[in-house]
Protein backbone atom coordinates (compact mmCIF):
# COMPACT_ATOMS: atom_id res chain seq x y z
CA UNK A 1 0.00 0.00 0.00
CA UNK A 2 1.59 3.39 -1.10
CA UNK A 3 0.49 6.92 0.66
CA UNK A 4 1.19 9.60 -2.13
CA UNK A 5 2.91 12.01 -1.69
CA UNK A 6 -0.28 14.54 -2.12
CA UNK A 7 -2.26 12.68 0.47
CA UNK A 8 0.83 12.94 2.73
CA UNK A 9 1.07 16.36 2.10
CA UNK A 10 -2.55 16.99 2.53
CA UNK A 11 -2.84 14.95 5.89
CA UNK A 12 0.55 16.96 7.45
CA UNK A 13 -1.24 20.49 6.54
CA UNK A 14 -4.42 19.50 8.47
CA UNK A 15 -2.03 17.94 11.64
CA UNK A 16 -0.78 21.43 11.54
CA UNK A 17 -3.80 23.00 11.64
CA UNK A 18 -5.21 21.28 14.60
CA UNK A 19 -2.28 21.70 16.49
CA UNK A 20 -2.32 25.66 15.74
CA UNK A 21 -6.14 25.20 16.76
CA UNK A 22 -5.00 23.33 20.25
CA UNK A 23 -2.76 26.45 20.82
CA UNK A 24 -5.91 28.92 20.15
CA UNK A 25 -7.66 26.49 23.20
CA UNK A 26 -4.98 26.94 25.10
CA UNK A 27 -4.93 30.76 24.71
CA UNK A 28 -8.36 31.29 25.35
CA UNK A 29 -8.15 29.13 28.47
CA UNK A 30 -5.18 30.90 29.71
CA UNK A 31 -7.28 34.41 29.19
CA UNK A 32 -9.94 33.04 31.54
CA UNK A 33 -7.78 31.38 33.88
CA UNK A 34 -5.73 35.02 34.31
CA UNK A 35 -9.27 36.99 34.81
CA UNK A 36 -10.61 34.66 37.48
CA UNK A 37 -7.09 34.48 39.00
CA UNK A 38 -7.16 38.26 38.72
CA UNK A 39 -11.00 37.83 40.98
CA UNK A 40 -9.63 36.12 43.17
CA UNK A 41 -6.31 38.10 43.96
CA UNK A 42 -8.39 41.51 44.01
CA UNK A 43 -11.24 41.37 46.12
CA UNK A 44 -12.17 39.55 49.52
CA UNK A 45 -15.82 38.53 47.68
CA UNK A 46 -15.21 37.11 44.08
CA UNK A 47 -19.42 36.77 44.31
CA UNK A 48 -19.10 40.79 43.78
CA UNK A 49 -16.31 40.85 41.26
CA UNK A 50 -17.38 41.63 38.15
CA UNK A 51 -18.17 38.53 36.05
CA UNK A 52 -19.11 40.15 33.07
CA UNK A 53 -15.14 39.75 31.43
CA UNK A 54 -15.22 36.36 32.46
CA UNK A 55 -18.34 35.32 30.60
CA UNK A 56 -17.08 37.24 27.65
CA UNK A 57 -13.67 35.07 27.87
CA UNK A 58 -15.91 31.84 28.34
CA UNK A 59 -18.06 32.93 25.26
CA UNK A 60 -15.35 33.44 22.90
CA UNK A 61 -13.36 29.95 23.92
CA UNK A 62 -17.53 28.59 23.37
CA UNK A 63 -16.67 29.66 19.69
CA UNK A 64 -13.11 28.71 19.27
CA UNK A 65 -13.89 25.40 20.77
CA UNK A 66 -16.81 24.71 19.03
CA UNK A 67 -15.30 25.69 15.71
CA UNK A 68 -12.05 23.57 16.28
CA UNK A 69 -14.28 20.43 17.39
CA UNK A 70 -16.14 20.85 13.97
CA UNK A 71 -12.95 20.78 11.80
CA UNK A 72 -11.56 17.87 13.90
CA UNK A 73 -14.54 16.14 13.76
CA UNK A 74 -14.73 16.42 9.81
CA UNK A 75 -11.41 15.12 9.13
CA UNK A 76 -11.98 11.76 11.58
CA UNK A 77 -15.07 11.26 9.66
CA UNK A 78 -13.09 11.62 6.09
CA UNK A 79 -10.69 8.98 7.24
CA UNK A 80 -13.09 6.80 8.99
CA UNK A 81 -11.81 7.00 12.23
CA UNK A 82 -13.42 4.31 14.27
CA UNK A 83 -13.16 6.30 17.54
CA UNK A 84 -14.76 9.38 16.52
CA UNK A 85 -17.98 8.25 18.50
CA UNK A 86 -16.42 8.73 21.90
CA UNK A 87 -13.92 11.63 20.62
CA UNK A 88 -17.06 13.38 19.95
CA UNK A 89 -18.89 12.33 22.84
CA UNK A 90 -15.83 14.25 24.67
CA UNK A 91 -16.24 17.53 23.16
CA UNK A 92 -20.00 17.24 23.67
CA UNK A 93 -19.45 17.14 27.02
CA UNK A 94 -16.91 19.88 27.24
CA UNK A 95 -19.78 22.47 25.21
CA UNK A 96 -22.47 21.26 26.91
CA UNK A 97 -20.51 21.95 30.37
CA UNK A 98 -19.45 25.60 29.05
CA UNK A 99 -22.46 26.67 28.31
CA UNK A 100 -24.50 25.50 31.21
CA UNK A 101 -21.56 27.02 33.34
CA UNK A 102 -21.17 30.40 31.23
CA UNK A 103 -24.92 30.55 31.29
CA UNK A 104 -24.81 30.56 35.16
CA UNK A 105 -22.77 32.49 35.91
CA UNK A 106 -23.83 35.17 33.69
CA UNK A 107 -27.13 34.79 35.52
CA UNK A 108 -25.92 34.53 39.12
CA UNK A 109 -27.01 31.25 40.32
CA UNK A 110 -23.50 29.70 40.47
CA UNK A 111 -20.78 31.30 42.03
CA UNK A 112 -17.30 31.54 40.48
CA UNK A 113 -14.82 29.00 41.00
CA UNK A 114 -11.11 29.74 41.86
CA UNK A 115 -10.22 26.24 39.95
CA UNK A 116 -12.38 26.97 37.17
CA UNK A 117 -9.29 27.58 34.61
CA UNK A 118 -7.24 25.04 36.46
CA UNK A 119 -10.43 22.83 35.41
CA UNK A 120 -10.15 23.73 32.15
CA UNK A 121 -6.53 23.01 31.22
CA UNK A 122 -6.53 19.97 33.01
CA UNK A 123 -9.60 19.15 30.49
CA UNK A 124 -7.75 20.23 27.72
CA UNK A 125 -4.53 18.35 28.10
CA UNK A 126 -6.46 14.69 29.10
CA UNK A 127 -8.50 15.11 25.98
CA UNK A 128 -5.20 15.98 23.90
CA UNK A 129 -3.12 13.50 25.13
CA UNK A 130 -6.24 10.44 25.21
CA UNK A 131 -8.22 11.38 22.20
CA UNK A 132 -6.00 12.99 19.74
CA UNK A 133 -2.39 11.75 19.65
CA UNK A 134 -4.17 8.48 19.54
CA UNK A 135 -6.26 10.03 16.16
CA UNK A 136 -3.25 11.48 15.10
CA UNK A 137 -1.15 8.35 15.39
CA UNK A 138 -4.37 6.17 13.38
CA UNK A 139 -4.73 8.94 10.88
CA UNK A 140 -0.87 9.34 9.78
CA UNK A 141 -0.28 8.28 6.75
CA UNK A 142 2.08 5.03 6.76
CA UNK A 143 4.98 5.05 5.04
CA UNK A 144 7.40 2.69 3.11
CA UNK A 145 10.41 1.99 5.51
CA UNK A 146 12.44 -1.27 5.40
CA UNK A 147 10.81 -4.25 6.31
CA UNK A 148 7.39 -2.57 5.64
CA UNK A 149 5.02 -0.31 6.25
CA UNK A 150 5.01 2.40 9.35
CA UNK A 151 2.82 5.25 10.72
CA UNK A 152 5.10 8.32 10.46
CA UNK A 153 3.96 9.57 13.86
CA UNK A 154 6.91 11.38 15.03
CA UNK A 155 8.17 12.48 11.87
CA UNK A 156 4.41 14.22 11.57
CA UNK A 157 4.26 15.63 15.17
CA UNK A 158 7.85 17.16 14.64
CA UNK A 159 6.34 18.85 11.21
CA UNK A 160 3.38 19.42 13.30
CA UNK A 161 4.71 21.07 16.18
Amino acid sequence: MSISLEDRNMYQDHRKLIVAEHLDLAESIDDVSEQIDICFRTTANPILYDVRRIVVLLQELLEIAQAHFQHEEAIMAKNEFPGLIFHKRDHDYLIKSLNEFTWSLSHGTVPLAADTGVNLRSWLTYHIKKYDDSDAEFMEPARPVAGGLKRATEEGARSAG
